[in-house]
């Protein structure tokens, strides 16, 4: 968890180089009209700044969660951390779950570097800029109803 905020700030720096050598290209346009920019990038982990641990907040939490991780050697980051309710109701003051609430998942749009094989050449590859959602804590909200008139 607390090195996602590492991972996230790397990728924020990567993507804003991205850019700006993008835009000093030309880009080439696909089939559909759409347009591929392709530009070199150099990850150095060595640039990662140390981040320090915020309060852990998914067990203090009156939605509790727990994280699982996946791993996709194609990606990079390859390891992601992604939330997972424990309860389906909501923690009340004495630590009971209370059914008249929900935990629901707290979704957030991360940025991730996809390997793929460039077309025409069979051991070259290179990285798409991608997003994932990821679910990246629990929080408490009361139940939906719809009207249906």
């Amino acid at each position: 968890p607390g090195s996602k905020l590492n991972v996230i700030g790397a990728i924020v720096m990567v993507t804003m180089l991205m850019i700006a050598e993008a835009a000093s290209k030309h880009p080439r346009k696909r089939s559909d009209g759409s347009v591929e920019q392709t530009v070199s990038l150099q990850l150095d982990p060595a640039l990662l700044l140390p981040s320090r641990n915020p309060r852990p907040l998914h067990n203090a939490s009156i939605s509790p969660w727990t994280y699982n991780t996946s791993h996709d050697e194609s990606l990079f980051p390859p390891t992601l951390s992604e939330a997972r309710c424990l309860l389906k109701g909501c923690l009340d003051l004495e630590g009971k779950e209370d059914q008249n609430l929900q935990s629901r998942p707290i979704w957030y749009q991360v940025m991730v570097l996809k390997r793929v094989r460039t077309e025409g050449a069979e051991h070259s590859y290179h990285y798409r800029l991608e997003t994932r959602n990821v679910p990246v804590g629990c929080t408490c909200v009361r139940h939906m109803v719809h009207v249906q008139e």
